[in-house]
Parts: C-alpha cells; sequence; structure tokens
C-alpha cells in the first residue's frame, strides 16, 4: 500500500513539507523571520522539531556564535596596542566572558520548563552585547567598534529565540 500525503498550500507535499511550514510559520512570528528560517534550515534538528526545539536550536547557535565572538575578542586585545581601544575591548572580554555562559543556562532552563528563567538568561545575551557595543561609543576617538557585527549578530539570534520563548511561556 502506498500513502500519499498532500497540503493545499502550493509547493508542500507530504510530512517534510509540514515541518518547514513550522519552521517558517515560527520564524514569521520573530524579530528577524529571515535569518531565523535561513538559522534552523542550515541545522539538521530542525527537522521534526516542535517551536521549544525551534528555540534550543536558536540558543544553541547563539551560543555558537558568542563563543566565536569571545575568541575574536581575544585576538583582538593581542593585537591591539592603543590603550582606549584595549578598554573597550576589555568590556567586551568581560561581558562575553559572562554571555558565554548564561546562553547555556538559558538552554537548561528551557530544557527544564523553566521559561522564565530561560527568557532572563538568553536576555543577558542581549544586554552583554549592546554593552561592549556602547563601550566603543564613550570614546569619540574611536570611530567605530571593530565587533559591530557581531554584537547584532548575538543581539539578532537571541532576540529570535526571547521571540519563540515568549510563543509558549
Amino acid at each position: 500500500m502506498i500513502l500519499c500525503f498532500s497540503s493545499n498550500k502550493p509547493g508542500i507535499v507530504g510530512v517534510r513539507g509540514e515541518e518547514n511550514d513550522l519552521i517558517e510559520a515560527t520564524c514569521r512570528k520573530t524579530s528577524y523571520p529571515d535569518l531565523c528560517i535561513k538559522t534552523l534550515r542550515s541545522s539538521p534538528g530542525s527537522s521534526g522539531a516542535d517551536v521549544k526545539g525551534l528555540a534550543h536550536i536558536i540558543l544553541e547557535s547563539a551560543s555558537a556564535y558568542c563563543n566565536d565572538t569571545y575568541e575574536q575578542v581575544k585576538k583582538l586585545l593581542n593585537e591591539t596596542k592603543d590603550k582606549t581601544m584595549r578598554n573597550c575591548l576589555d568590556v567586551c572580554f568581560q561581558v562575553y566572558d559572562l554571555a558565554i555562559y548564561e546562553i547555556p543556562t538559558a538552554i537548561k532552563y528551557l530544557e527544564s520548563g523553566d521559561y522564565d528563567s530561560a527568557f532572563f538568561f538568553g536576555n543577558d545575551g542581549i544586554i552583554e552585547s549592546d554593552t561592549c557595543e556602547s563601550s566603543f561609543s564613550e570614546f569619540p576617538e574611536i570611530p567605530k567598534s571593530p565587533l559591530t557585527d557581531r554584537n547584532n549578530g548575538l543581539t539578532n539570534l537571541c532576540t529570535i529565540a526571547l521571540d519563540m520563548i515568549n510563543l509558549f511561556k
């Protein structure tokens, strides 16, 4: 016996289409739907995940992104001789040092069902990246933060995760 699944939506067929539909439907409810869709579709674990599972994947992506940024900050600190730039990078080093523990903590709370705490620790990723970025604006002699794109990226991923947590909180 052969079973055929279909959908009334063009281009969506079978169970796989329904899974992709959940990704799209969920991501459309976030602040950065295109980034959300791109991130989830690039993760093999997103296939078949529920909304909580999708939030977990986004937080895992934010954690990996945070760790990469932390390594970049360490590298910049080692290469930079300018005292003012070093002061700003030191702030970034300190806040990313916190964030690399806070985001995995958000994941633990998400998995335990403590969504308020998951939200709180996920929000810390936004606070830490904003703190890093704002440290550069305090010094007019520094024309631009070398970490703007990285800070914005972490903020965006954490915002997506918080938007998802709010869907089932």
